[in-house]
Parts: structure tokens; C-alpha cells; sequence
């Protein structure tokens, strides 16, 4: 059984700041981040902000909670969030908030960097994504900053977003990356930091387990009968409780996967039917339907703007 009582709901709020977050439910059509500069940044305090679904991005997301929040799970882990808790999270890694009820007072600054931009910020001196993303690979997606270094994170992430604007000098743009280099020295010092056993991970939940088996199996024929006597566990318990805890359905999370798994794909040669069978549709026709319906395009028209993008310079 879980060790909480989740209250999962789609959020409705914007990133302007407001009480209630935008629902995650429909997603828009391709739309670089701010016009295509490949990074933002925000500062956000809520007075009263439901939680949304699982999901992920194509980019690198820099969270840190500041007050208010419960639970974040990345994956098939979840854990017990704390002030000044600095989340990594690689493109393509579920993840999303949970909490006992509906959360308030809740303070959070978050910093979401493209993979070529994170690779200019390196400097040719080392390659910030691979580090990243080797954390993520040993589960290791957060580290506990102390005040000073929580408020300076804060800090870089106020400027960046309070000087932020369509059309940007190139004096403004080089201060970004000063600001951006500055704190990513500050995290590699937090990173290259002896590692201590992480604090705060709630465990021994049956449905943590589905999620890794999900997780390393989705492109499989999965469906939630299988999955049930899998892990000996009923139909309706498995149905509800994933539920609670992605704000998901099983089948829900399975096809959005596989549907972010074909968006990282479509960078390659691979022809949309190649990628549509690896990624574990059995038609093309079903593959186009849910995408279509997730992205709010045909995947070939997403495929065009996404290479436009990726081939401009930064």
C-alpha cells in the first residue's frame, strides 16, 4: 500500500505565476522554448496549486523547492521534499509533483536548459549534460543545497526571467550565459560533493515497482491484466492505485511514453513508420492517432519543425 494518501489532479495555472496551473491534459503544438533561444527561467510562488500528471520534456530541467511542496517523483522514485532541494532532471525522465492534499504556500524556481545550449555552457571543458544525466543514472536526481546556495539559485533565476524578452541584445544574451555559467559552477561543486545516501525517499510500494518494470518495458505488449498478475496484485487495485499516483492511467502512461520516446527519435534517419514499430505501436495508423492527439500535430509536421529548430544556430 502507499505510505500517503495521494490527491493527484491536472493542474490549471499558467507560468505567469497565477493560483492555478494550466492543465496538462492537452498539449500544444511545437513551440520552442521562448521563441528559440533553448533555455528559461521562472520564479513562482502560489498560494493554492494542484498537481499534475507525470510527464516529461526534451530538455534539462533545474528545479528547487523552496517552501510548500510535498512529494516529487521522478521515475519510480518518490520523495519527501525539503527547503532549499535541488532536483536534475535529464530530458525524457517522467516525473511530476504529488501531495496529500491541494498544496499552499508553494515556492519553487526552476530553470529548463536545451542539450545544445547546456553544451555551450560547458565551455569545451566539460559536458554538463553527460554529467547529468550519469547522476540520473546511478537514481541519484537530487541533492540538498543549504540556504546561501538555495538563495542563489533563486537569485540567477529571477534575473534571468525578469530580463527576458522577445527580441534580446546580444550583450543581454551573453549576460544570460554568465548568469546560467555561474550557477551550473556552483551545482558541479554541489555534484562533485562526497554523496551521502539521499534522505527522504518514500519506498515499499508495490506500484513503484510496476513503474520500473514500465519504465524498461513500455515499447513490450503491456496492458494492465498481464501487468496485475505480474506483480500478483488485482486488476482494479493496479488501475487505482497508478492512478493515484501518476494521475495517469496504465495504458495512458504506456502510450505517452512511447509517444516521447518516437519525438527523441525523429532527430535520426529512421523513416516515422520505423520509428512508430520500435517504439511499440502496431500500426502506423494507431501511432498517428496518439500522437497526434498528445502533440497536437501529425508527427511528420512535428518532425519538420523540430529539425528547423534543432539546426538553428544557438
Amino acid at each position: 500500500m502507499f505510505l500517503y494518501e495521494s490527491c493527484r489532479k491536472v493542474c490549471k495555472s499558467g507560468r505567469d505565476g497565477g493560483d492555478r496551473m494550466l492543465s496538462n491534459e492537452f498539449q500544444t503544438p511545437f513551440a520552442p522554448m521562448l521563441q528559440g533561444v533553448g533555455y528559461e527561467a521562472y520564479h513562482q510562488y502560489s498560494e493554492r496549486m494542484e498537481v499534475t500528471q507525470y510527464h516529461c520534456h526534451d530538455y534539462f530541467e533545474l528545479y528547487i523547492h523552496v517552501q510548500g511542496g510535498e512529494y516529487m517523483g521522478v521515475d519510480d522514485k518518490l520523495f519527501l521534499l525539503r527547503p532549499w532541494q535541488m532536483f536534475l532532471i535529464p530530458p525524457f525522465y517522467m516525473h511530476g509533483l504529488s501531495c496529500t492534499d491541494e498544496m499552499r504556500g508553494y515556492e519553487r524556481a526552476y530553470m529548463n536548459l536545451s542539450p545544445e545550449v547546456l553544451n555551450v555552457l560547458g565551455c569545451r571543458q566539460i559536458n554538463l549534460g553527460d554529467l547529468i544525466r550519469a547522476c540520473a543514472a546511478r537514481g541519484r536526481y537530487t541533492f540538498q543545497l543549504d540556504p546561501e546556495q538555495g538563495e542563489r539559485f533563486v537569485r540567477c533565476v529571477k534575473a534571468i526571467q525578469d530580463t527576458t524578452r522577445t527580441e534580446m541584445s546580444p550583450a543581454e544574451r551573453f549576460q544570460h550565459y554568465a548568469d546560467m555559467i555561474s550557477l551550473l559552477s556552483m551545482i558541479c561543486q554541489v555534484i562533485g560533493q562526497e554523496e551521502t545516501e539521499q534522505e527522504g525517499i518514500v519506498t515499499n510500494s508495490i506500484i513503484q515497482e510496476v513503474l520500473a518494470y514500465i519504465n524498461t518495458h513500455y515499447t513490450d505488449d503491456l496492458n494492465v491484466h498481464e501487468l496485475a498478475r505480474r506483480f500478483n496484485i488485482s486488476d482494479s487495485f493496479l488501475s487505482h492505485e497508478f492512478s493515484r499516483f501518476t494521475n495517469r492511467g496504465v495504458y495512458d502512461y504506456i502510450l505517452y511514453r512511447r509517444v516521447m520516446l518516437s519525438r527523441q527519435m525523429m532527430l535520426g534517419e529512421e523513416s516515422l513508420n520505423q520509428i512508430a514499430y520500435q517504439c511499440g505501436f502496431n500500426d502506423y495508423s494507431n501511432y498517428l492517432r496518439s500522437f497526434s492527439k498528445l502533440m497536437g500535430m501529425p508527427p511528420s509536421q512535428y518532425r519538420k519543425a523540430l529539425r528547423r529548430f534543432k539546426n538553428r544556430e544557438i
